[in-house]
């Protein structure tokens, strides 16, 4: 198994060098396709960190109030017994010195924690005191700068003071004022790691007024936390078009905490200078937030960055500011937010698998879950759609369950609200998605559509669901600064999706760490149709940068699945890879025999094959899995998979 891995990590690494005399042509041909807006701010902002002139814009600064950030409260609250068990479990961890690390894995980091430490590697910053402007967040000896940040996102803010309130045990309290301070005197004002990054001081904000949310002081709140609120809020929106140039989730994270922490700031805070310059602040964060919605999310909800975590956190940010502009009675966003916040809703709704609540683990997946009330898996999307379809439009997909607690801490009445069915519907979503829909099963294929850079090279990737079992699968991200540099490489490569590989080769070049070239788009896009025999089809078609072309029809009917792949073009040899579920597999002839079913492939000249894979369902976690590949010599040639599910 290792010795296959690394063989492939090899193939890979050789397969995506790229000579400079090319990748500057590269280069070039992407520029156009990039806003040039955006390309110049960022080559100003990286000039002003190598030659030193951003730090100047942010100076270095202590925090001025030593006292408490909460206040004992006077009453517990009453909710179901069920949901406290969980809530009081990791309450009790994280009063032992342990912290949950991307929703999923608990390490111990001390108490208070070691804020700068990498507990993935025991790596740790050891420049704790410079400005951030001048730290370099992929540092190959620290590994995954993420692994840093986790601690200081501030979850475990949000985890005690539920659990205080629940249980009225004063040492979570004690434990949360604790650890609030210990942050501010090891991260003065912009010094250090945890200063870095204006989404990681972002999603601090939302943890923070939530958490006085719970312990009912946010329109009472202490001089401490008002006045981190307030620098994190200088911090943001010193930077913030540097976000907005990411065309990303950046952007919409970074505008909504400050519409949230300006309108809570102005409302509460009894300095007249800190309430302007926090109303400033406000109006700046609605304007971003309202210009990324309408710029990121396209009219069929699909969000640019080609995720389901990713749009997750979109939906929960959407959430958090629309929750606190009606608590804080602030004007209501523009017509244009709300229909592509509930588009946005919907294409989650479609995507996700009715079972379980689990999605595809398409695109990029950080391990980031913003909506972090409740003690539903990180797989579990139920959670946001229920709150979101709440929220923004009076209506309920799934009866009362674990996934209604953001519910309760949020003080959401869902009493009055219509419950839909959460049914599989077959659907072409014009930002690059086919959802096909048949009895018991259902599949998602991924279809090239890019106004944003995309990161994966996924195109044409079929992803195969089974009375909630994800059948054929994505690889995910594992980590965006790994150790071993395999990892990072395979992840987003072409041979980690459901799809055809030319020559080895990835389908666009890789230009960077988070950069590809030569952007794919659709020769054909099909429709949903009636085929023979009562079966649905869907095709298309798409020509790569080296002129290889490829078309791929589903057909389906009950659970039944046949993905039919006419290639053609100067390639000398392709392999067609499906990454399947866990479990026991053999090859007889032209049939693979696993627990779910059966798979038979029919080709005129065609070897099959089982080799090793990885997957990474959570970020810094990674499984092997069973990789069916269909290997095809030169010339044009016509494959048909045939998926019968039982």
């Amino acid at each position: 198994m290792a010795r296959a891995s690394i063989e492939a990590a090899e193939m890979i690494r050789n397969c995506t060098e790229i000579s400079i005399l090319k990748k500057t042509i590269l280069y070039a041909d992407l520029i156009h396709r990039l806003d040039l807006r955006n390309v110049a701010y960022v080559s100003w902002y990286r000039f002003s960190l190598k030659t030193g002139m951003r730090r100047w814009f942010f100076p270095l600064l202590g925090f001025n109030n030593r006292g408490d950030f909460f206040r004992p409260l006077q009453n517990r609250l009453d909710r179901p017994d069920e949901w406290n068990h969980a809530l009081i479990a990791d309450a009790e961890q994280i009063a032992g010195g342990h912290l949950r690390y991307y929703s999923r894995r608990w390490w111990f980091t001390g108490s208070p924690p070691d804020w700068f430490l990498n507990p993935f590697n025991g790596a740790r910053n050891t420049t704790p005191g410079r400005h951030w402007t001048a730290l370099n967040e992929f540092d190959v000896d620290l590994g995954d700068i993420k692994n840093i940040w986790e601690a200081s996102r501030f979850e475990w803010v949000l985890a005690l003071a539920r659990a205080y309130a629940v249980s009225g045990e004063p040492h979570h309290l004690q434990i949360l004022n604790e650890w609030l301070q210990n942050w501010t005197d090891e991260n003065p004002v912009n010094a250090g790691p945890n200063w870095k990054c204006g989404q990681e001081a972002s999603i601090r904000v939302f943890n923070l007024v939530n958490a006085a949310l719970v312990l009912q002081q946010w329109d009472q709140p202490s001089p401490a936390l008002m006045e981190f609120i307030f620098h994190h809020l200088e911090r943001i929106h010193g930077n913030i078009r540097y976000a907005v140039s990411q065309d990303n989730n950046h952007g919409t994270s970074e505008a909504a905490a400050l519409f949230i922490g300006g309108n809570w700031l102005a409302r509460v805070s009894g300095d007249k200078a800190v309430a302007r310059k926090s109303e400033l602040y406000a109006r700046s964060g609605k304007k971003w937030l309202e210009n990324r919605v309408e710029k990121l999310v396209e009219a069929d909800g699909s969000f640019s960055q080609h995720s389901v975590t990713y749009h997750r956190v979109l939906l929960d940010t959407l959430i958090y500011a629309e929750y606190w502009r009606k608590k804080l009675n602030a004007k209501p966003f523009s017509v244009l937010f709300y229909e592509r916040s509930a588009a946005a809703l919907d294409w989650m709704a479609a995507i996700i698998d009715p079972v379980n609540g689990d999605a595809p683990n398409l695109g990029a997946n950080d391990g980031a879950m913003l909506l972090n009330m409740h003690a539903c898996n990180y797989r579990d999307f139920r959670p946001t759609l229920q709150t979101a379809s709440v929220l923004f439009c009076g209506r309920k997909f799934f009866d009362a369950g674990p996934w209604d607690e953001p519910l309760f801490w949020l003080g959401i009445d869902a009493s009055d609200a219509v419950k839909s069915e959460l049914a599989k519907q077959n659907k072409v979503f014009a930002g690059g998605y086919v959802i096909m829909a048949a009895e018991a099963s259902w599949a998602l294929l991924r279809f090239p559509m890019y106004r944003f850079r995309p990161s994966h090279n996924d195109v044409f990737h079929f992803d195969l669901w089974y009375q909630g079992q994800n059948i054929c699968r994505d690889a995910g991200s594992f980590s965006y600064n790994p150790d071993e540099e395999d990892d990072d490489i395979y992840f987003k490569s072409v041979r980690a999706h459901n799809t055809v590989c030319f020559d080895g080769q990835d389908q666009m070049p890789r230009l960077g760490r988070f950069l590809l070239g030569r952007w794919i788009q659709a020769d054909h896009v099909g429709k949903i149709e009636a085929a023979r025999d009562g079966c649905r089809r869907w095709s298309g078609v798409y020509t790569d940068w080296r002129g290889n072309k490829h078309r791929r029809a589903v057909f389906w009917s009950d659970d039944q699945w046949v993905v039919e792949d006419d290639l053609a073009g100067p390639f000398n040899n392709a392999e067609i890879r499906f990454r399947l579920a866990p479990g026991e597999y053999r090859l007889e002839g032209n049939r693979l025999i696993g627990p779910w079913g059966w798979v038979e492939v029919y080709a005129s000249d065609c070897r099959m094959c089982l080799e090793i894979g990885m997957e990474s369902l959570y970020y810094q976690e990674k499984s092997p899995v069973d990789v069916l590949v269909i290997s095809i010599g030169r010339g044009r040639q016509q494959i048909k998979t045939k998926f019968s599910l039982q």
